[in-house]
């Protein structure tokens, strides 16, 4: 990793064969395509660390991408208003692109809310080619307010059509989840759904008019599995960040007081939920006809009974299914 400072804001360039080392970074060498280094501008070396390992202080952080329309309406504003507002104080990082409309709102919510924000322009991070030129004061926000710039594009690389899909990529593969606002039927909001679909990550949308041509590409990825968003309480599921912080995967079962939560939890359940639960735990996620299947041979419970207990799980909100995966949500 190579730094230097300039004009009070730290520069920083980390190259492919490095990216393993930070959390925030090594999924980019998961995925086709991986960048070959990444430029990244920091208020200083402490903040630059906190999101790169993606904990601050002991504490783990999720990244929650948000993307949507350049041409967002009010309902779409105020639907993200609402959302981030709520999502304040959660141990949550906002990744969004600097476009106008819904990247604009998403950062500066973020900033509203005290929540931690890295913007992924389409362009390099240098001042007179930085796109849009509109928002150079909130890229210069969110560096003060500890956030980060990122790009693959070098210092003074000027925007170039073909570089927001390929940023898309960036912006979904460092996901945990992926929040579509609002989506037109041929935005190019869907690449980056498309993308964190094909990633494995979680996608969440928000419904909206039927009649808005702004949200036909939205409504059609609820139709091809991604997940309706009405409340917080569903990004923190596909976060798996539960009410009070925890999740039933983020519990550390070295330590004598999770594994009591965990006993509390397995106590209140059936003995057909207790084996599907316990299944899922050590699976992390599993193709529900594959669990049902391991159900039969493991423990000879049949296909009606573990449907059963497999439903009261997803009643109850501990397990959900997405695209014919079962996971932990809480």
């Amino acid at each position: 990793m190579q730094e230097d400072v300039k004009k009070e804001i730290l520069n920083t360039h980390i190259l492919k064969e490095d990216f393993s080392k930070y959390k925030l970074l090594s999924p980019l060498l998961e995925i086709h395509d991986s960048p070959k280094s990444i430029y990244i501008k920091s208020k200083d070396k402490k903040a630059l660390e906190n999101i790169l390992n993606k904990n601050i202080d002991g504490v783990d952080y999720k990244i929650l991408t948000i993307v949507g329309s350049r041409k967002n309406s009010a309902y779409g504003r105020e639907a993200l208003e609402y959302l981030l507002k709520n999502l304040a104080g959660k141990n949550i990082i906002i990744v969004s692109g600097l476009a106008l409309g819904i990247d604009s709102l998403a950062h500066n919510n973020a900033l509203k809310n005290d929540l931690l924000t890295i913007s992924i322009p389409g362009s390099g991070l240098g001042t007179k080619v930085i796109y849009p030129s509109a928002n150079i004061n909130l890229s210069e926000q969110i560096i003060n307010n500890n956030g980060i710039l990122l790009s693959e594009f070098e210092e003074e690389m000027k925007s170039q059509l073909y570089f927001f899909p390929a940023r898309n990529r960036i912006m979904a593969a460092i996901s945990d989840a992926v929040l579509i606002v609002e989506a037109g039927e041929k935005s190019g909001t869907l690449i980056t759904a498309r993308l964190a679909m094909e990633y494995g990550k979680n996608v969440g949308v928000i419904p909206n008019n039927i009649f808005a041509e702004g949200s036909l590409g939205s409504n059609e990825l609820i139709k091809s599995g991604a997940s309706p968003v009405t409340k917080v309480e569903d990004i923190l599921e596909m976060l798996n960040i539960s009410l009070d912080g925890q999740g039933l995967l983020d519990l550390d079962f070295n330590k004598e007081s999770d594994r009591e939560k965990l006993k509390n939890i397995l106590d209140q359940m059936s003995d057909n939920e207790r084996k599907i639960l316990e299944k899922i735990i050590q699976s992390g996620s599993i193709e529900k006809d594959i669990l049902l299947q391991d159900l039969e041979k493991e423990y000879s419970l049949n296909y009606t009974d573990a449907l059963v207990s497999l439903m009261s799980l997803e009643i109850n909100g501990f397990v959900k299914e997405e695209l014919g995966e079962i996971r932990i949500v809480k």
